[in-house]
């Protein structure tokens, strides 16, 4: 009896990882396994997770664990089956799969189309990262664990594209050394700071969090650095299923994120400093922010990755003191009430000569300090001055911090 009971129960679970569902794409039968809460309502989402390779659609089912969250959360998750148990991760083959997927499961249970998410373990990670390059504009987030290009990445998405990346340190087969060079690459292609916010521990001891955000459209980068692990989804404390949904349930490809616009000062602003101290005097930036679909909660401004000032309320200003020589991104970053935000952003760029500086002309905005004055004997002018005939000029400095009084041109 107990060699019959074994027999039927490995039938069973073979039946399921081969007869899924069925779909033809390229005349050819492909299939899946789906699932789909109960009462899962209108326009709701829906998550590709993608198994690795030698693995199935029901051994991922198996690791990933996710069926609790998508019975709360109400979305549908399929675990699609690769041609030879593997993904064509340089090709289209897959990606047409993914698009014809996709199609089905809108017209099969109704799925927002704004709210279509990808992840894989393995080689599964590996295919998520080539879809994030050639299918941005069909998934709003992407999800690998385990799995990166390990021949060198490649950054041409047609847009800013979330990411949450899961990897243990131990892992022996897809080593976690190559992970940060990989998320480099997007964190630079997104928009994002260089430098990580870091959570350590996060929700366990053995897990730290790495952040780079704001990005481009509000998009952040994560990775969830798992101390010790291998090469498998871990469930143990923290369900990796539950961290990828709820960094992907927060993106869509029709976020209404604020909108913010600094309006002073103007962009591509070039200073230059003399006499050593390499400063300029302070000066005021001007921001408006707006929300199409609710309200923004604040507006932060940084130089670079450094937070200068953060207000919860407008008039959005910010006074920025003894910017040193060098280039200057300046940043306002809007955050709504959904968490969603924007960014605008202006150079300026300060100089300090290494020899004679010589005045072609005088324009408005651009030689510091601000505020000189310029008197050739006859006639005296604040600000712009232009067709000068040769001659020795007199220029006053003004500005409230400057290393000169008086200099002649």
């Amino acid at each position: 009896m107990k060699k019959i009971f074994c027999s039927v129960v490995f039938l069973v679970a073979t039946a399921l990882s081969v007869f899924a569902e069925d779909i033809i794409v390229d005349n050819i039968s492909r299939n899946y396994i789906v699932y789909a809460p109960k009462n899962l309502g209108d326009n709701r989402p829906l998550l590709i997770s993608c198994h690795g390779m030698n693995q199935d659609a029901a051994y991922q089912k198996g690791m990933l664990q996710i069926e609790s969250i998508a019975d709360t959360a109400k979305f549908v998750t399929v675990f699609p089956n690769g041609i030879d148990r593997g993904w064509d991760i340089g090709g289209d083959r897959d990606l047409r799969f993914m698009q014809v997927l996709i199609d089905e499961m809108v017209a099969k249970y109704n799925i927002d189309r704004n709210r279509v998410y990808i992840s894989g373990f393995s080689m599964g990670g590996m295919f998520t990262y080539h879809a994030m390059n050639r299918m941005a504009d069909k998934f709003a987030a992407f999800a690998p664990i385990s799995g990166y290009p390990m021949g060198g990445g490649n950054y041409t998405s047609s847009r800013p594209v979330p990411i949450i990346h899961t990897h243990g340190t131990g892992d022996d087969v897809v080593g976690f050394g190559g992970v940060a060079g990989i998320l480099a690459g997007w964190v630079k292609r997104n928009g994002c700071p260089s430098t990580a916010k870091v959570v350590k521990p996060y929700r366990a001891n053995h897990i730290t969090k790495h952040t780079w955000a704001p990005g481009e459209n509000g998009v952040e980068v994560v990775l969830l650095e798992l101390e010790g692990k291998g090469h498998w989804i871990s469930n143990d404390i923290v369900k990796t299923g539950e961290e990828i949904w709820n960094f992907c349930k927060r993106y869509s490809l029709e976020l209404k994120d604020p909108s913010v616009r600094i309006t002073a000062p103007a962009d591509g602003l070039s200073y230059i400093t003399f006499g050593g101290k390499s400063e300029v005097p302070s000066f005021t930036v001007n921001a408006t922010a707006s929300d199409p679909d609710g309200k923004v909660v604040s507006v932060a401004f940084y130089d670079g990755d450094k937070l200068l000032a953060e207000l919860s309320e407008a008039p959005f200003t910010c006074v920025v003191d003894n910017l040193e020589k060098g280039t200057h991104a300046i940043r306002a970053v809007a955050t709504d009430d959904e968490g969603h935000t924007g960014s605008s952003e202006i150079t300026i760029l300060v100089e300090e000569p290494a020899s004679n500086y010589v005045f072609t002309k005088f324009i408005t905005e651009g030689c510091v300090p601000a505020g000189w004055t310029t008197y050739d004997g006859s006639e005296k002018r604040i600000g712009f001055s232009s067709g000068f005939s040769s001659g020795s000029r007199v220029f006053k400095f003004t500005g409230s911090k400057r290393d000169f009084d008086w200099g002649l041109y």
